[in-house]
């Protein structure tokens, strides 16, 4: 494994921990993510201190190039992540559509009722106006009279 591709893992690795830790203490990265981030950090440093372990694992797959084993596990991993965002996506959209559905409903319900007790007041209203204007007419004939 040359020492560019060791070096750039170093750096790769430290950098994520960094950019993870400062993630951390503003409360704005889950602890699951913080745990797989750091998980893979540690991979990429083992890989990049220990190459022995990479040309191991090379000949015992027959790969012929280090660097694409490196490659490869960095692949997997994100692979591993973006499937496991996917269901955590699906589970969320599925939560989304129980609610929309859970709140049209509540707001159905609220109209009807809503509906009935608006209509009882219209027509209180319309007969109070209708005895208002009732009251009038006979208070007018009375001083007619």
């Amino acid at each position: 494994m040359s020492t560019t591709l060791r070096m750039l893992l170093i750096v790769a690795a430290v950098s994520l921990v960094i950019w993870i830790l400062h993630r951390v203490r503003k409360l704005r990265v889950k602890m699951e993510d913080a745990i797989f981030w750091t998980v893979f950090a540690a991979i990429m440093l083992l890989m990049a201190l220990f190459p022995q372990i990479v040309y191991h694992l090379c000949n015992l797959f027959g790969i012929l190039s280090p660097a694409n084993l490196v490659w490869m596990i960095v692949i997997g991993l994100l692979l591993e992540k973006v499937f496991t965002l996917a269901m955590q996506v699906s589970l969320l959209e599925e939560k989304v559509s129980v609610l929309s559905a859970e709140l049209a409903l509540r707001s159905h319900r609220k109209g009807e009722s809503g509906a009935d007790g608006a209509v009882a007041e219209e027509d209180a209203d319309e007969s109070g106006a209708d005895g208002a204007v009732a009251e009038e007419d006979a208070g007018e004939s009375g001083a007619q009279a």
